[in-house]
């Protein structure tokens, strides 16, 4: 069996051909192993939602939330979209439960994050209950220069959370800044497909992922998909890549 070759961690990368002013980063799976236990106990409540409130059988709950999470990137904008659920309540619903038991222990992001240069953004499909329970657990609370939760994304009245391209181009006009001058660190390639057609440099953080939900891909490719400009394990590997520690 041939070794595992890890991705080189020194030396800059071409993407930053310029300084980002802006580093943009997601939440479940990039800053917190979601996938360990919490995205679970969420998928669970979206379930039992869908059979309590829409009359689904368990199988259709389950093809439906999965199913519009493949489609549309987020399993509520399906359920706005096609069964006309209100996301104020489908969100808060399926994020209240005791997060206790999976925030045990996390270690603090807040000094690796503060070594990015520039503003720091935190944008999450996560409803603002759903962040507000979570960032205190990794040392984030207050951190972020502008929190972007879904319960903010909405453009002339329309829901558009991640992937939304528009969404992406109305944050950096938000924050003042040219696409070009921010970099969005997802573990979503759609999110990042959407940041990259909205002019935004991306960063695929793939290593929760991988440990936690099964993400197979070669290991050490460079450039996995046209979309993506640099792919890391985690957050702290993206700081030796950039030559920060």
């Amino acid at each position: 069996m041939t070794a595992r070759t890890e991705p080189a961690l020194s030396g800059t990368v071409p993407f930053l051909h310029s300084q980002p002013r802006v580093w943009i980063f997601d939440m479940d799976d990039t800053l917190l192993a979601s996938s360990a236990g919490i995205l679970d106990e969420v998928h669970v409540l979206m379930n039992d939602f869908l059979i309590r409130r829409m009359g689904f059988s368990r199988e259709k709950a389950n093809f439906l939330r999965e199913y519009y999470w493949r489609t549309y990137g987020s399993t509520f904008i399906g359920l706005w979209r096609c069964h006309g659920v209100d996301p104020r309540v489908f969100l808060p619903a399926v994020h209240d439960f005791d997060y206790a038991p999976y925030l045990t222990g996390l270690k603090s992001m807040r000094a690796v994050l503060s070594k990015f240069p520039g503003r720091r953004v935190l944008m999450t499909n996560g409803p603002r209950n759903y962040a507000d329970a979570i960032l205190p657990a990794i040392g984030l609370k207050g951190f972020f220069d502008l929190e972007v939760t879904s319960s903010d994304m909405r453009l002339f009245g329309d829901w558009r959370p991640k992937p939304s391209v528009a969404m992406m181009k109305a944050l950096a006009a938000r924050l003042g800044v040219k696409s070009r001058d921010a970099v969005l660190v997802d573990d979503s390639l759609l999110n990042l497909r959407a940041a990259k057609l909205a002019g935004m440099r991306t960063v695929w953080c793939i290593g929760m992922r991988r440990r936690h939900a099964g993400l197979r891909m070669p290991w050490n490719a460079p450039m996995a998909h046209p979309a993506i400009d640099l792919v890391v394990c985690n957050v702290e590997e993206l700081l030796r890549r950039i030559g920060r520690i």
